[in-house]
């Protein structure tokens, strides 16, 4: 555990380690390194984007909706034989879909905002409203999830119900917490099952987003009017995950553990983990599952310009991964969270003030 320190004095070593790479400034190891987009790169930024979402994305959703169809059944089982293993049973799918759902943020663009899915799935709780439904719902009620407010549905809105082991047991639950929780799950079932179909199927008579990718820079393309336009979408996905991870969630974490002296809980280690490995698995092009191997990626595109960027960025990735899984085993341990932001700052930097360029020229 840390000692209790300054808060501006971690601000400002923050800030000073950011830019720091072996000891070099990152804007000095960059700076004035103009590329020249060369055929090659952009032979290879057209192979990215037509294998990306066919080996990447989709996997990633249609291991999300495997998880999805696990947390259903369980809740449902929950619902009706409200036991401590089947409420145990419960909170290990949710975490499981979770995680999932953590990890695709890295490739999060297109339909998953644009048609509001990432709204229905993971909007922060109102949880005095949702008390207030639950308490003013009748026992036989049925709930129609969709039509509720953001704040009322998803993933939040289930742990919310859910509670911990510590404070919240089978016998607690009542019988409207138990069909509502059900019901989150079943319209979060059908959220995710929408995502795949418009990657895969498309929405509305538009084409499936997985062609509109694959496809980018084709005359008929609306969506992306050129190769670089495709590219440039995959890399922006992952430098707002990397700025979600690493300017929110990881320092108010380290925050915590260092300036409060709070151990961090392991639900918030797997999902932070489970989004750094998205972000890495989206890098390196790789589907993070086990039925897929690995195809084109980033990382291979940028090595093109320059190996040099594209290592850092990739030991920076593992660098942090390695910290959040070192806390994992040992949460009283959280030198290695810190460590991990730290790495996590350098990739999203290099990220964005080299490899957005690189794409776009």
């Amino acid at each position: 555990m840390f000692n209790l320190i300054d808060e501006t004095y971690l601000q400002g070593f923050n800030r000073c380690l950011r830019r720091s790479v072996l000891g070099v400034t990152v804007s000095a190891l960059w700076a004035g390194a103009g590329y020249a987009l060369e055929p090659n790169i952009e032979i290879a930024m057209k192979q990215l984007n037509q294998q990306f979402s066919a080996e990447v994305i989709i996997p990633g959703y249609e291991a999300l909706a495997i998880e999805m169809g696990g947390l259903v059944q369980a809740a449902q089982l929950f619902e009706a034989e409200p036991t401590e293993a089947n409420l145990s049973a419960v909170r290990t799918a949710w975490l499981g879909a979770m995680s999932r759902w953590a990890s695709s943020n890295a490739v999060a663009f297109g339909p998953v905002h644009s048609l509001g899915y990432s709204t229905a799935l993971e909007f922060p709780t109102d949880e005095a409203g949702l008390d207030a439904l639950l308490a003013n719902a009748s026992e036989t009620e049925d709930f129609d999830v969709a039509s509720l407010l953001p704040s009322l549905q998803g993933f939040e809105a289930m742990a919310y119900i859910l509670g911990t082991e510590s404070d919240k047991a089978a016998a607690d639950f009542s019988n409207q917490e138990r069909r509502y929780l059900s019901a989150l799950t079943l319209r979060a079932n059908d959220v995710t099952t929408d995502i795949l179909t418009v990657w895969q199927a498309g929405w509305n008579s538009n084409p499936a987003y997985g062609t509109l990718l694959s496809t980018a820079g084709n005359p008929e393309n609306h969506v992306y009017l050129s190769v670089e336009a495709g590219s440039e979408e995959i890399v922006r996905s992952i430098i707002n995950s990397l700025e979600v991870v690493s300017g929110e969630e990881l320092p108010e974490v380290v925050k915590a553990s260092v300036l409060l002296e709070e151990t961090p809980d392991a639900v918030t280690l797997q999902l932070l983990n489970s989004s750094v490995q998205g972000i890495q698995s989206a890098y390196l092009g790789t589907s993070n599952s086990e039925a897929n191997g690995r195809v084109m990626g980033l990382g291979e595109v940028i090595a093109i310009a320059d190996p040099t960027l594209d290592q850092h960025i990739q030991t920076s990735l593992a660098t942090a991964l390695n910290g959040i899984e070192t806390t994992m085993t040992n949460p009283t341990d959280v030198a290695p969270l810190a460590e991990a932001q730290l790495s996590l700052n350098i990739a999203f930097e290099l990220l964005e003030t080299e490899v957005l360029p690189l794409v776009q020229n």
